[in-house]
This record gives C-alpha cells, sequence and structure tokens, in this order.
C-alpha cells in the first residue's frame, strides 16, 4: 500500500474508535440499547443500511457469485427486496408500536409477552448462535481484508481490525453504533459509486458476461437449481426476525421517521446486494483464480488506483464494521436482558446493568475474534448465520397476525427449526436452511390448530 492509503485507512479507524471514547460517559441504558427512541428519519436510513450491508451482503454475495452462482445468484438480492418491502409495509409500525408500548429491546422481548418466557429463551437462544457466527464472519471479513491489502499475517489483521470495532462498540453502544453508521453511510456510498463501475468497465462493460460459461451463469456450479428458488422465497425472509433490524425500529423518532425512510432503506440495500453479486461475477472474468474469500480485496488491490484505493478500502471497512458492531451489540443484549435479567430473574440498578452490558459486550466481542481467527470461509459462516434466523419466522409472522397462534406451536416450532438446522448443516450447510424453514412452519400450523386455544390465552396487548 501508498502511504496516502495507509494515512486515509489510519484515520478513519482513529475517527470511528473517537466516537465510541467520547460518547463513552454520556449514555444511559437506554441509550446504549435503542438510542433513547429518538433516531430521526436520516439517521435511520443510514443506520439500517449500514448494519444491513456488511460481510455477508458484499464479500458473501460475491463469494457465492465467484463460487459458481453467477447470475443466478441475483435472486439473493431480489428476495432481500421483496422482504424488505413487506417488512417496511407490515411489521415495522407494529414493532415500533410494540417496543414503546412495553420499552421493548429485543425480539425475545416480542416473544415473552406474545407468547411465554419459555419462547423468550428459546428465541435467545437462536439469537445466540445466529448472532454468534454473524458476528465472527464480520471480524472473519475485517481480517481477509487487512491479510489481503496490506500482507500483515492472518492472526495480526483480524486482531487489528477486530479489536478496534470490539472497543468503540463495548464504550459506546448503540449510540455510538448509530454515530458511526452515519460516517460509514457516506464513505460505502462512495464505494459504490467509484468502485463498482470500475470493475464493471475493466471487466469488459455488461456485455462481458455473456462470455461467462452457460452453467457458471445460471448458478449450476454452485447449487442446484431448486436452492435459488427457494432462497428467494426463504433467505430474504430472514430481515423479519433479524434482531439488529428491530433493534433499529425500537430506536426510530416514530412511525412517522420509519414511513419516511423505508423506500430509500430498500433502494440502498438492493443496490449494494446487486453490488456484490457483479463483484463475483466480473470477479470471475478478471480474476478467475482467485478465492470465494479474498475475490473482492483481490478486485481492489489490481483494479484501483493509489489515494481511491485508500478511499474505497475505508468504504470497506465501513460496510463491515457498521454490521459487526451490531451483532456484538445484540448478543450482548440478549444475555445481559434475554436470560440474566429475565430467565434467571437478576435485577439490578440502571448503572450496574450498564456495567454488565459493557463487560458481556467486550466479552462476546473477544469471543467472535476466536471464531473468525479459527474459521475461514464466508461463504458458509454466511449462510448459516442467516439459516438460523428463519426458524424464528413462524413466531413472528404469526405472533402480529393469527391471534390464535399459541404458546407451544411457537416454542416447538423454533426448536424443531433449531434442531433440524444443525442437522442438516452436517448433511448440506448450503441447503440446511430448507428444511429449518418448511419444519419450523409446518409444526406451528399443526400445533396451532391442534391446540385448543382459549380466549384468556390471547395477550390483548399485542
Amino acid at each position: 500500500m501508498a502511504l496516502i492509503d495507509i494515512i486515509i485507512v489510519i484515520i478513519f479507524f482513529l475517527v470511528t474508535l473517537i466516537i465510541g471514547v467520547i460518547d463513552r460517559k454520556k449514555v444511559t441504558l437506554e441509550d446504549y440499547w435503542v438510542n433513547g427512541r429518538r433516531t430521526s428519519t436520516f439517521v435511520l436510513i443510514a443506520t439500517i443500511f449500514s448494519t444491513f450491508i456488511g460481510v455477508g451482503a458484499i464479500l458473501g454475495n460475491a463469494g457465492v457469485a465467484f463460487s459458481g452462482g453467477g447470475i443466478a445468484a441475483l435472486v439473493i438480492p431480489l428476495s432481500f427486496l421483496f422482504y424488505f418491502i413487506i417488512f417496511s409495509l407490515f411489521f415495522a409500525p407494529k414493532i415500533k408500536e410494540f417496543g414503546d408500548k412495553h420499552k421493548a429491546f429485543t425480539i425475545p422481548d416480542f416473544f415473552e409477552i406474545r407468547y411465554s418466557p419459555k419462547v423468550r429463551l428459546m428465541g435467545a437462544i437462536v439469537n445466540l448462535i445466529a448472532f454468534g457466527l454473524y458476528t465472527a464472519l464480520q471480524i472473519l471479513g475485517i481480517g481477509i481484508f487487512v491479510n489481503a491489502l496490506t500482507g500483515f499475517s492472518p492472526v495480526v489483521a483480524t486482531l487489528l481490525g477486530g479489536g478496534i470495532v470490539i472497543l468503540y462498540t463495548t464504550l459506546g453502544g448503540l449510540r455510538a453504533d448509530i454515530r458511526t453508521d452515519i460516517f460509514q453511510f457516506f464513505i460505502m456510498l462512495f464505494l459504490f459509486t467509484i468502485f463498482l463501475p470500475i470493475i464493471i468497465f475493466k471487466g469488459g462493460g455488461f456485455g462481458a458476461i455473456a462470455s461467462l460459461p452457460s452453467n457458471f451463469l445460471a448458478g449450476q456450479e454452485f447449487a442446484p437449481w431448486y436452492v435459488f428458488i427457494l432462497a428467494f422465497f426463504f433467505i430474504g425472509a430472514s430481515v423479519l426476525s433479524s434482531a439488529d433490524v428491530w433493534q433499529r425500529i425500537y430506536s426510530a423518532k416514530d412511525n412517522k421517521s420509519i414511513k419516511k425512510s423505508r423506500w430509500w432503506i430498500v433502494l440502498f440495500v438492493f443496490l449494494f446486494l446487486v453490488m456484490g453479486t457483479l463483484f463475483g461475477v466480473y470477479g470471475k472474468i478478471l480474476l478467475p483464480d482467485s478465492s470465494s474469500n479474498t475475490i473482492v480485496a483481490d478486485l481492489l488491490r489490481e483494479f484501483v488506483p493509489t489515494g481511491i484505493y485508500g478511499l474505497i478500502l475505508a468504504g470497506f471497512f465501513a460496510a463491515i464494521m457498521s454490521s459487526v458492531d451490531s451483532t456484538i451489540l445484540i448478543t450482548s443484549m440478549t444475555i445481559v436482558r434475554d436470560i440474566y435479567h429475565k430467565r434467571l430473574k437478576r435485577e439490578i440498578g440502571e448503572e450496574r446493568t450498564l456495567k454488565l452490558s459493557r463487560i458481556i459486550t467486550f466479552i462476546i466481542g473477544v469471543m467472535g475474534l476466536i471464531i473468525a481467527l479459527l474459521i475461514f470461509n464466508i461463504v458458509h459462516l454466511a449462510i448459516e448465520s442467516i439459516s438460523f434466523f428463519v426458524v424464528l419466522l413462524p413466531a413472528i409472522i404469526f405472533g402480529f397476525y393469527w391471534k390464535r397462534a399459541s404458546a407451544k406451536a411457537a416454542f416447538w416450532s423454533i426448536l424443531v427449526g433449531l434442531i433440524s438446522i444443525i442437522i442438516f448443516l452436517f448433511i448440506d450447510p448450503v441447503q440446511a436452511f430448507i428444511p429449518g424453514t418448511i419444519f419450523s412452519f409446518l409444526v406451528f400450523i399443526i400445533i396451532t390448530f391442534l391446540t385448543k386455544k382459549k380466549v384468556t390465552d390471547i395477550n390483548p396487548n399485542i
């Protein structure tokens, strides 16, 4: 790297870290967890977009396309486009109303009030597994970039990038997270407007895609055709059960802010997911001997000039860091609120809870860092973490829109779906989300119809 590129990246890291340090002594517990429930329209756009677009969205999509998914991998952006529209129209307003009414911070808060404490615990366990994998995925992405672009050893690269994001998240919580998201939002827009056109131009324009083998473009080198069809119906649905998106909706100033921001969020998320897929496709044209883990980093190193290189690199770090800080924070909230407070009934004061939250946030970050050092497969980590999210779908969808939905159905739906995914991960990790989703919905519907529902079982607060 040229000196100017190194300076640009160092400045980015320093600004990010300073924001967390400045906010350390200003935050209350509600600031730390949901930004005081006062996030405005523009900030909501920036933070949801920045949080959602991370390693899975860019490096994961690129890896799937490069590994043989080809143009067929565009079903993933299309799936998320469809479900983000569904979420913004039919779920976000209800989540905000619920969060304000019950002072909720997490998805398991919804599960306990709508169903029972046992369902809350099951939801918390799924969150811990999914976000544990997702945290490792994001930190791994940081390590891959630092390693591929600076020549540092994988261990040093991951420790450096992961350590900084763990530190500022521990200090400032969601308030610092959201402030860095705004800064990262603008850097990521620069990434889209500069880097993607460079790669398309270097790859010979859109017409060059036709030169690739038909089985690659159709995705047959990655998975059977039916996997892509089912991926459209199931993968994007994970946004409905994504705890980091729920947390941002809880933090919104009001439903008016959510309504104003939703179409911008949908547009930005879709465009960046498509960008990830195109990186994988053009990577196959330009650098066919690269790997699914490093294709984006290799494209960046080979085709971007000095100066712009540092800015775009900062954009990638922004995309990754704005996701990893959220995953660490969500996992910490799950342990402190859903398990320590609610399940173990350990009530402590706000100041001590804030201190405990910071300690747990730091520990979770370090654990994610260790997992990232042990595992080195971005595509599988991305698919596996999303796979666990889908088992919560029936309990969420029917919890809002089916009065007859019972606690028993929710509990067994989550448990059976969770076991199914764990079993199928050892058989075929890429397809594990399919049986997990199907079994979750079937179990929920069957048990609900077999359960004799009493009027008193229906919580009037939802």
